[in-house]
């Protein structure tokens, strides 16, 4: 065989190309003026986007993608080839290496963060997009090749070829506007419920639509339809695009690429949450058309021989010569008309038309022909294929996990191929197909060879010279024992025993292949490490939003039930590889209940006995262990969608055996699932029924930036409230800045300040609450709404704050007594008819809290977390009631009656950060445990949102402005206190006697303290400037010790130049 051979449908002969590692070396030299389309013949330009993680290793696990780039022709000067390593394999940097161990640090913590959430998704676009700006010229051929989120990075590039059009290579700096454009208007969100929301929304993105087209009609070159698009189970779980698509009526847009041909592999027996399919047909059955062709084989000979004036599919020629039977193929969704309009016959189309140049040559054709030298009608029907053929897609399903299909795994026994070598094999195929030429050697040698025979029976001498007849292959498909799997019907006319044992080699392999092992991340032993299969298996328990098959056939986004490893759903209309039938007629323990039961299968990983390997009909090439594609049998069987039809059904036929036999399980499946919806309706508690506009009103707020606080902030907002929220960090941290920025974005509100208040330091609240009170004239406070609490975890240590006070006992209780009875004077003087109300968040924890009744003394006795916090919240109620009386007492000088409040609020137990740690104990263990069941916090505790209402009701309805003080309110609703200590009296007023005294003795301690600090301060700073001052006199000294020893030496050289005169004279 000759190591020239090329696998080309077009020509046998090829000089010596270019491939990607000559870019950049091209780049740094001078650009020749490129060739005119008229002088030139077309470029091939190839894009390989490799998947998450994947990147060179050199032998068989590297990826589907990288040995297709291995087979390219690197010897064809029509040929320009890209490779991109897949997201999270590399970061970019000045540096080209990370020698220190931060800058390795630094590394892998955005490599993992980028196979995480995709965050340099973006640059894998630009990249591939920068490639083609510096290589394309009109009239090239594009083909793209992906795996998993290559693949999807592929069809992005794609669509944002067809919309945005190409930079002139040199306009570099304008790639970043080109991208945001186009990712603008692609993250738009869309179907939404509201009308007049999905009326602004469709608004706001045809005013994007056509500040994209403005931009690519100034700055962009059309680019034609893309050749060839060819994907391995692509996947979408890059946040940004990912929540944009699943809310479009279209799922997903990236189908609406414009590409001639496209091949997409798709994986079966993927279970993992974040690798779901990201189909090309995810959409309506009645969005999808189907033509048949002709057999592939039929004119292989003449067509190959047209070279490239032969477009894939036989356009050209009317498209009679290709097989095709029931393969997906469509009309082109950017169909244009000639004079470069949109085509009636596609709505879409027309709303955002593709970027496509105008055909000149229909209009002036003798002035083309006379530069071509070819015929009118060879040279119109190309350019008029250019943009207004159909779409050839097909959409072909794989046996395996994502690995299976797009490689990756480790060949387990020398010799063997993984079951990913079937989808390669189909690739490459459809590429050559398609007008991509391969070298032959390096086909052979990846064991592709019965492509090669594929191409010699058509013409295409092998490398000895010699023609050869492709193989008549059969399969056995009734599964009799002793059967060979693949056997030549016509071993005589196969040629000479080489090429016999050539044949029977990749038939062998193939045969490995198509039982190779498939390899499961969810499951120990099926590939991958110990850690990593247990980290799959801990994500499969968080609500990650995915799309669901519908009944009728349609796809809706979900986020319950949790995934827990299910199944794929896989559409009925399914076309499958040869490969998955032989291998359920070969493994019996291979029954993929989503493609067997059909519907999806949910639940059912593995199909009953009674099922069999289902129904299934050939409908492409038939007996080809490389192209044979089957599918169900029959037309698929729709569920009922109509009440009416199946309440008749059931009324003259019954209900079905199975329910008959089943009656009691699914009774009570049916009470069960009734509990568990009660159980979590009751844990949600009620919600505020109450409504108020707080325009005007002045609140100030403690805990207001996180947990139940942060929902309050926003709602009290949301009506108009000014908000002043004590926190503990200054105004000017970036987490508070962005948090009040986002409240008044969403609210419209701006009057929402921070004021920082640190409640574990008594100086720091006295110091805002009397600035506060000392106001000339009072300042308005219609509210003060007490969220701050704090918890130690379980087994916790005690700890105090700096000034000397158990850390419960004062953020939860002391701060906010010393809070109020510093502003009890505000609150007094606000007016009458003014509503004023004090909402105290407290907890039923108070009802296990040990009595007060023996003073504050032994609060350290027998000291747990549990008991503490309890405490502090008993503490906390007995002073609010106190603090009720205290006001009601107070006489007015207008003599009327206090018009101050205070409410007591028990919002229950929410999923708050304060709750997840008391629950995880504070430890990364229990926050592991906490992620992995998270079920059931989530199915038992409120949501923040929910634990909010009850204080929002306290803050909002009418009744509690009216009457009495005092009230515990709980789920909206005002109940008793479980403790008659609250309203003892006694207790209440050694309570506060006891926290006044305790706050004089550590504020009297802390100011001792800070004056000892300052003096220390102080001397230390006089000492410095003593210092300071000393050194300057020294240095002063200095410098006029220095300046009189200058003159000394001047003088005394002044008398020697005399002495020397004097000397002179004298002789």
């Amino acid at each position: 065989m000759a190591s020239g051979s090329m696998l080309d449908p077009s020509s046998a002969e090829h000089p010596k190309s270019r491939s990607s590692l000559d870019y950049i070396t091209a780049a740094i030299m001078e650009r020749p003026a490129s060739p005119t389309p008229q002088n030139r013949a077309p470029r091939k330009l190839i894009l390989c986007f490799d998947g998450t993680g994947n990147k060179f290793h050199g032998d068989d696990s590297d990826s589907n993608i990288l040995k297709i780039f291995r087979m390219l022709d690197r010897n064809a000067d029509d040929q320009y080839h890209y490779y991109q390593p897949g997201i999270g394999t590399y970061i970019v940097s000045s540096s080209l290496s990370h020698t220190s161990l931060k800058g390795r640090i630094r590394s892998w913590y955005q490599k993992a963060k980028d196979s995480a959430v995709g965050s340099s998704f973006d640059q894998h676009v630009v990249g591939g997009y920068r490639f083609l700006m510096r290589f394309y010229n009109p009239g090239d051929d594009i083909y793209m090749f992906g795996f998993s989120r290559g693949s999807y990075i592929a069809r992005f590039l794609a669509e944002m070829l067809d919309y945005i059009g190409l930079l002139s290579h040199g306009n570099e700096e304008m790639v970043s506007f080109a991208w945001k454009a186009f990712s603008n208007w692609q993250s738009r969100r869309g179907g939404d419920k509201d009308e007049k929301l999905a009326e602004e929304d469709e608004k706001k993105k045809h005013e994007m639509y056509h500040f994209m087209k403005g931009f690519r009609e100034t700055f962009s070159r059309p680019v034609g339809r893309i050749r060839f698009l060819g994907l391995f189970d692509t996947v979408n779980s890059v946040p940004r695009f990912e929540t944009a698509w699943m809310q479009r009526s279209k799922f997903p847009y990236t189908a609406r690429s414009s590409a001639r041909v496209i091949r997409h592999a798709v994986s079966i027996d993927e279970r993992r949450a974040k690798f779901r399919q990201d189909l090309m047909y995810q959409q309506h059955n009645n969005k999808r058309r189907h033509n048949t062709h002709s057999h592939w084989k039929k004119d292989l000979g003449h067509m190959l021989g047209h070279g490239q004036d032969d477009e894939y599919g036989g356009e050209v020629d009317g498209g009679e010569r290709m097989h095709n039977q029931g393969r997906g193929r469509r009309p082109s969704q950017q169909t244009t008309a000639a004079d470069g309009r949109p085509s009636s016959a596609n709505p879409q189309a027309s709303k955002y038309m593709p970027y496509r140049a105008r055909s000149r040559s229909a209009a002036r054709p003798e002035r083309r022909l006379s530069v071509t030298g070819c015929n009118a009608s060879d040279q119109l029907s190309v350019v008029e294929y250019e943009d207004s053929g159909d779409q050839d897609i097909d959409e072909v399903w794989f046996a395996g996990g994502h690995g299976d299909v797009g490689g990756g795994w480790q060949t387990d026994v020398e010799g063997s191929k993984n079951a990913s070598h079937v989808p390669l094999i189909w690739m490459v195929r459809e590429a050559i197909r398609a007008g991509l030429k391969f070298d032959l050697e390096k086909v052979q040698e990846l064991d592709c060879f019965d492509l090669y025979n594929e191409y010699g029976s058509a013409g295409v001498k092998n490398g000895r010279g010699g023609q050869e007849r492709g193989p008549d292959i059969l399969v056995n498909r009734d599964g009799e024992e002793g059967a060979e799997p693949f056997a030549p019907s016509s071993p005589d006319t196969m040629g000479d025993d080489d090429d016999q044992d050539f044949k029977k080699t990749f038939l062998e392999m193939m045969h490995k292949a198509h039982i190779a092992k498939i390899h499961d991340s969810l499951v120990y032993g099926g590939g991958l490490s110990t850690m990593a299969v247990t980290a799959w298996n801990m994500m499969e328990w968080m609500p990650f939003r995915r799309m669901d098959l519908q009944a009728d056939g349609t796809w809706k986004p979900i986020n319950w039930p949790l995934p827990r490893g299910e199944v794929r759903d896989i559409p009925n209309n399914v076309r499958v590889h040869g490969s998955v039938i032989r291998r359920m007629q070969m493994d019996e323990s291979y029954r993929p209940g989503n493609l067997i039961v059909g519907g999806g299968g949910r639940g059912m990983r593995h199909a009953p006995e009674e099922y069999g390997i289902g129904e299934w009909v050939c409908v492409q090439e038939e007996g080809d262990p490389i192209g044979e594609i089957w599918v169900r049998k029959g037309d698929p069987a729709v569920a009922f969608t109509m009440p009416v039809p199946t309440i008749f059904y059931l009324i003259e036929n019954g209900f079905p055996q199975v329910i008959h036999d089943n009656v009691w399980n699914i009774a009570y499946a049916v009470a069960a699932v009734a509990f568990l919806v009660l159980l979590k309706l009751y844990a949600s508690g009620r919600s505020n029924p109450s409504e108020r506009d707080l325009h005007g009103r002045v609140v100030i707020v403690t805990g207001g930036t996180s947990g139940i606080g942060a929902e309050v902030t926003y709602e009290l907002a949301a009506r108009g409230a000014q908000l002043i929220l004590l926190t503990q960090v200054p105004a000017s941290d970036p987490f508070l800045v962005d948090f009040i920025q986002d409240i008044r974005d969403r609210t419209g509100n701006h009057m929402i300040y921070a004021e920082q208040v640190d409640l574990a330091s008594l100086y720091s609240i006295r110091k805002f609450a009397t600035k506060w009170v000392d106001n000339a004239p009072p300042r308005r406070l219609d509210m003060i709404v007490l969220c701050a609490s704090t918890m130690t975890p379980g087994g916790g240590k005690r700890t105090v704050t700096e000034e000397g006070v158990e850390e419960m006992w004062q953020v939860n209780y002391l701060a906010n007594f010393h809070l109020l009875s510093i502003l009890s004077p505000a609150l007094k003087a606000q007016p009458f008819d003014r509503d004023v109300r004090v909402v105290i968040a407290t907890c039923s924890s108070y009802i296990g809290s040990p009595s007060l009744k023996e003073g504050l003394g032994n609060a350290e006795k027998g000291w747990s977390p549990g008991s503490a916090y309890a405490r502090s919240k008993l503490a906390l109620n007995v002073f609010g009631s106190y603090f009720q009386k205290h006001l009601d007492a107070y006489k007015r000088p207008d003599q009327l009656p206090m018009n101050t409040r205070v409410i007591f609020v028990d919002p229950g137990l929410s999923r708050t950060p304060g709750t997840r740690r008391w629950l995880t104990r504070g430890s990364l263990i229990g926050l592991a445990l906490y992620m992995c069941f998270y079920a059931i916090p989530w199915f038992l505790l409120k949501s923040p949102h929910k634990g909010a209402q009850s204080i929002l009701y306290a803050a909002m309805d009418g009744g509690l402005g009216r009457g009495t003080g005092g009230k515990l309110i709980k789920e909206c609703m005002e109940v008793d206190f479980a403790r008659r200590e609250i309203k003892d009296d006694e207790v209440a007023k050694k309570l506060w006697e006891e926290s006044d005294a305790l706050i004089e003795k550590t504020e009297k301690s802390a100011a001792k303290k800070r004056g000892q600090q300052k003096a220390k301060e102080d001397k230390l700073a006089e000492e410095k400037k003593e210092k300071e001052k000393a050194e300057e006199v020294e240095s002063l000294v200095a410098a006029i010790k220095k300046g009189k020893e200058k003159e000394k030496q001047k003088e005394k050289e002044k008398q020697q130049k005399q002495g020397a005169k004097s000397g002179k004279k004298g002789k």
